[in-house]
């Protein structure tokens, strides 16, 4: 494997598991120094941790509640006080939560905007500081497919994703002279471990031949596949890449297919 991130260090949310604990691996195998962060699956984070210093690279654990903005502040820290620079930050955590309308309360809007939009927000706000210092660094947003095709019941999910897009294609242009990129990516309907709904498991043997059916290439993406991507984008191969919008979901928004 390329070695695009050698004496860079990079931080991804929500890499306990999934896309944000491949991405974590790819990076660290690509030589970058990681900082893994994780809230709920503090256990899950530390064995992401264990699989990159097993592999002989660098790696420091922190567990955070990324929707508050005291806990972003001391991810960034304890990045810089470990490894001195942050060159990569991956805004990843996130949460998938449905309700209708006329249930959702104030307090549920509020933990899925805060969750999947406010904390990306507030983790680059700490992070650009030390990247523009040096005149470099790459941000990439973990949206979703929601952020353009969704379903009923998922307004504040839908939201928050379309919000990351958004914000975005502002910081790209408002950091671009400071030298630092950022971008977003769309993942499709991905095979993970669990897939959560409605904060519950879903049954995959119903769930996951419809959700194939409905991406052009007839299968669920990997965790992997996204990783890629988004390595890509926070390499210097990707260096004249900035504002942009990726979806990586296996033609899903070719189709009206409702797999989501």
């Amino acid at each position: 494997m390329e070695r695009r991130f050698d004496g860079k260090a990079a931080i991804v949310t929500g890499s306990s598991s999934g896309i944000g604990k491949s991405t974590a691996l790819r990076l660290a195998a690509e030589g970058a120094a990681l900082c893994i962060v994780a809230n709920r699956n503090a256990e899950g984070g530390k064995a992401t941790v264990r699989e990159i210093t097993d592999a002989g690279g660098r790696a420091v654990f922190v567990q955070a509640d990324v929707s508050v903005e005291v806990d972003c502040k001391r991810v960034v820290e304890a990045a810089l006080a470990e490894f001195g620079r942050v060159d990569v930050l991956v805004n990843n955590a996130g949460i998938t939560r449905r309700s209708p309308l006329e249930e959702m309360s104030v307090e549920f809007w509020d933990m899925v905007l805060n969750t999947n939009l406010k904390s990306a927000y507030m983790m680059s706000r700490f992070a650009v500081a030390d990247m523009a210092r040096r005149g470099a660094g790459s941000i990439v947003n973990v949206s979703s497919v929601h952020a353009e095709q969704t379903h009923g019941a998922f307004a504040a999910y839908a939201a928050s994703k379309a919000g990351m897009c958004g914000m975005t294609r502002a910081l790209a242009i408002e950091l671009a002279p400071r030298g630092i990129r950022v971008n977003c990516l769309l993942p499709g309907t991905i095979d993970i471990a669990l897939h959560p709904r409605d904060n519950r498991v879903v049954d995959r043997e119903k769930w996951q031949p419809r959700a194939s059916a409905a991406q052009v290439l007839g299968r669920l993406g990997s965790p992997d596949e996204v990783a890629a991507a988004i390595c890509f984008l926070a390499s210097d191969e990707a260096r004249f890449v900035t504002g942009a919008t990726w979806a990586v979901d296996g033609g899903l928004l070719c189709t009206l297919g409702d797999g989501l």
